[in-house]
C-alpha cells in the first residue's frame, strides 16, 4: 500500500528520459497523485520508476501512469519495495571528476588547510564515497569534497575509512573510502536522486550490453 507520509517523490520514464518531481502528493490505496508545474508528459498507462522520500528513508516503486498533464501526475502502484533507511541506500558506480578542496588535521587541533586537488569518484552512496587521487591521506582524517555538480555549493565533509596503495584508474596513487559526516536532509535528497538516477541509466547500460 502506498505510504501516505512522503515528503518528496521522483518518477523516472525509462524511455524518453523524463523525470517528475514533486512534493505536494496524496495518496489513496495504491493511487497517487502528484501535482505541481512544468511536468513532462508521460504516455498513458506506461510503466515508470518512481522513489518516495520519507523523513526516515526512502520506498522504491514501480508504477503504471493513468494521467499525466503539465501539472498533474496519476499513478497506480504495481510494486512497492520496503522501506529502506537512507544511510543502507545501495552504492553505485560513478566516474566523475572532482576535487579535494580542505584536508583537516589529526589530533585536537584538527587544522583546516587549503588543497584545491583533483579526484576521481568510484562510487557513492548516502553514506560515503569511495575515489583515486594523489594526496596522502591517513584514517580517521577528515576532508571535504567539492560536489557542486550536484547542487550549486554542495560541499560535503567526510571521514577517511580505507586506504589502498595503486596505481589506479587515471595514473591515481591512492584510492579511499570515506564516510560523510553532518549531511543535511535536503544534501541527502540530493545524494538519493543522484543515486537512484545513476543507478537506472547503468542498469540501462547493461541491458543495452546483453542485447
Amino acid at each position: 500500500m502506498a505510504d501516505s507520509s512522503y515528503i518528496k517523490m521522483d518518477v523516472f520514464y525509462a524511455e524518453e528520459e523524463v523525470a517528475v518531481s514533486s512534493g505536494s502528493i496524496s495518496t489513496m490505496g495504491e493511487r497517487i497523485i502528484l501535482m505541481g508545474d512544468d511536468f513532462g508528459l508521460i504516455p498513458h498507462q506506461s510503466f515508470v520508476e518512481a522513489v518516495g522520500y520519507l523523513q526516515d528513508g526512502i520506498v522504491l516503486m514501480k508504477a503504471k501512469v493513468t494521467l499525466s498533464t503539465h501539472s498533474q501526475l496519476n499513478l497506480e502502484i504495481i510494486k512497492t519495495d520496503s522501506k529502506q533507511e537512507r544511510r543502507n541506500f545501495l552504492k553505485v558506480k560513478v566516474f566523475i571528476s572532482s576535487k579535494l578542496l580542505r584536508a583537516f588535521s589529526l589530533g585536537r587541533n584538527n587544522k583546516a588547510f587549503a588543497l584545491n586537488e583533483p579526484i576521481q569518484t568510484r562510487d557513492i552512496s548516502l553514506g560515503g564515497i569511495g575515489f583515486y587521487s594523489n594526496r596522502v591521506l591517513f584514517k580517521r582524517q577528515k576532508v571535504e569534497i567539492d560536489f557542486n555538480m550536484l547542487k550549486p555549493g554542495f560541499i560535503a565533509k567526510a571521514e577517511v575509512l580505507r586506504k589502498e596503495r595503486g596505481p589506479f584508474r587515471g595514473g591515481f596513487r591512492f584510492k579511499y573510502g570515506c564516510q560523510f559526516l553532518n549531511i543535511s536532509g535536503e544534501e541527502e535528497r540530493v545524494l538519493c536522486e543522484f543515486v537512484f538516477r545513476t543507478q537506472i541509466e547503468n542498469h540501462r547500460k547493461l541491458m543495452h550490453q546483453e542485447d
